[in-house]
């Protein structure tokens, strides 16, 4: 149960207000049953004394305590549901914030069960600040009502109430565990829906190009059948459920009519109190079906909310300092010590036995075939895995003293997607900033990245829009607005992850111009499938199968005949053969 306590720490902000629109609202199950039942008993003594006044009396009654309960039950409804909403709107802040600060692991490979998380599983989570709890409120508040009024009309009939009572809690409580086991497996087949879907939807162009729509379908059908077996089983747990349920029913009329009959022939019980006691006998049997069985509808929102409470603190511990140290680096000297890694659902590791230094200021080319460990060793630099210690060190700054979001402080990325969003010119290049920047920086880092002329003729200029994924804009124009944006960040070091690879010849060499006329104001760590664009490095970085097998410049490397120079000649053969 400490997620149902963890759910509620949302809540505090709202507790006072939530709290009293919830006692309210819960109180309607006593007070609309005990009304009807004290009207029908005010009717029957009113019968039995052949009195008209009597009988305008208990319509009086009726009409104000009807009145009355409505507006105050109406008013705990209103209150609550605000106050929950609030809550719930600060939840999914948190969850999305979660997943923006993950690690690229999780992020890439299960961005299918990030949105099954925000849609889904947040959804049902906060489940728990609603029905389930008004359920068990209203229960516990009618059952107290109910029994203290029944015992107060006749002991035996208050005993017979708890009898029926705990009867109806035992049978909903035994099916609690298998709901509740099933719950979690229907949120989990549901995420994998969804995230299946979401694979197939970004694949929708390879898909169509393929003919590969029935594959998919088939691929959907499968995946989802287990969501449509624990559909089944849960239809027959619930269904066995009812039909004890039922059984119980039978077992409330009896004490009513066949007790209470009894007590009204030995003149214990007079028929004004019976009918009284009628709805109440009913209602706290039903009362107590609902508390065993609210136990059972908690689960999946527990379940729900085991898995984003968990999503929301680990990102916030990724967030938190890691130790006392200084949290600052004291200069930009960069420092691999024997770094090894593997990704989580890799049984081989992707970089071995890494060691390099890297001065400040430096252009780094990083290169190698494709899986070489490029990619992987710069994400890793920059902290884009979940990891809590990693052997890199900035200025004697270690990544395990700090947090990520202050290790990344340290660094610009930009990588061959150049990831624009659908907002205006000067808001995708403030990104970088986290949107804080002012329009003097954002013109400024526009004319170091040699696209303010280009921005400038545009209708709108600056705040000219960039269209779905800067889909209104050419490669290299998203290109250098990406620069852009890393320049306006003003991190001394620079990542260039394939950036040019999506360009041809001509636009990739400008582009790298651009780049590598920053080189007296950042470090540049490139990587890069090109090796033309490793000749102005100040150090050329080779790796092999995640290894560094060479270090040096283009010239030393060249002549040393080994790695570099094997996929140096590769590459001249591949032009030769292009250009045939």
């Amino acid at each position: 149960m400490k997620y149902f306590f963890k759910m509620f720490r949302y809540l505090r902000p709202y507790w006072l207000s939530y709290g009293l629109g919830m006692f309210l609202y819960s109180a309607q199950t006593f007070v609309f049953t005990f009304i009807p039942g004290m009207f029908a008993s005010m009717i029957m003594a009113a019968i039995l004394a052949a009195s008209p006044a009597m009988i305008n009396d208990a319509l009086i009654f009726m009409g104000i305590a009807v009145a009355i309960a409505s507006v105050v039950t109406g008013a705990g409804i209103y209150v609550y549901v605000i106050q929950s909403n609030k809550a719930i709107r600060d939840l999914k802040r948190d969850l999305f914030r979660a997943f923006t600060a993950t690690g690229i692991e999780t992020a890439h490979t299960h961005s299918g069960e990030g949105i099954a998380a925000l849609n889904t599983e947040a959804d049902r989570a906060t489940e728990v600040y609603g029905n389930p709890l008004s359920v068990f409120l209203r229960n516990v508040i009618a059952i107290a009502g109910f029994i203290v009024v029944i015992f107060l009309i006749d002991w035996r009939l208050g005993l017979g109430t708890l009898a029926v009572g705990s009867l109806s809690f035992f049978i909903q409580n035994r099916f609690t565990k298998p709901l509740a086991k099933i719950g979690k497996e229907q949120l989990d087949a549901n995420a994998a829906v969804v995230s299946s879907m979401s694979n197939k939807f970004s694949g929708g162009l390879t898909i169509r190009a393929y003919n590969l729509q029935e594959r998919a379908l088939v691929t959907f059908d499968r995946e989802s059948s287990k969501l449509k077996f624990l559909d089944f089983r849960r239809a027959g747990i619930q269904a066995f459920q009812n039909m004890f349920m039922t059984l119980q029913g039978w077992l409330t009329l009896v004490l009513i009519f066949g007790g209470g009959g009894l007590l009204v022939i030995a003149d214990v019980l007079n028929l004004a109190d019976l009918m009284l006691v009628w709805p109440m006998v009913t209602g706290a049997a039903h009362a107590f079906g609902d508390i065993g069985q609210t136990y059972a509808s908690l689960q999946p929102p527990l379940v729900a909310a085991e898995k984003v409470i968990d999503r929301i603190d680990a990102a916030r511990r990724g967030d938190r300092p890691r130790s006392p140290a200084p949290q600052t680096a004291k200069g930009y000297e960069l420092r691999v010590e024997n770094l090894n890694f593997r990704y989580r659902e890799s049984q081989s590791e992707a970089l071995r036995n890494i060691s390099l230094e890297i001065p400040e200021n430096q252009v780094v080319a990083f290169v190698g075939g494709s899986g070489s460990g490029k990619s992987t060793l710069l994400r890793a630099i920059i902290g884009m895995f979940e990891r809590e210690e990693l052997p890199i060190t900035l200025g004697g700054l270690r990544f395990s003293d700090t947090s990520v979001r202050n290790w990344r402080k340290n660094f610009a990325f930009v990588d061959q997607s150049c990831t624009l969003f659908d907002m205006t010119i000067a808001e995708n290049i403030a990104m970088g900033a986290g949107g804080a920047a002012s329009i003097e920086d954002i013109s400024h880092a526009a004319r170091r990245a040699h696209i303010h002329d280009f921005i400038e003729a545009l209708e709108g200029g600056y705040d000219a829009p960039t269209g779905e994924k800067g889909g209104s804009l050419s490669g290299g124009q998203r290109q250098r607005i990406a620069i852009a944006r890393a320049l306006v960040k003003k991190a001394p070091i620079i990542v260039f992850d394939e950036a040019t690879s999506a360009l041809d010849k001509e636009t990739e060499a400008q582009i790298m111009e651009t780049i590598l006329s920053l080189r007296n104001d950042h470090t540049l760590l490139i990587s890069t499938h090109n090796l033309d664009n490793a000749v102005c490095a100040d150090m050329v970085i080779v790796l092999e199968n995640g290894e560094i097998v060479e270090v040096g410049l283009h010239d030393e490397l060249m002549a040393k005949g080994g790695a570099y120079r094997k996929l140096y000649d590769e590459k001249d053969k591949d032009s030769t053969e292009n250009a045939g």
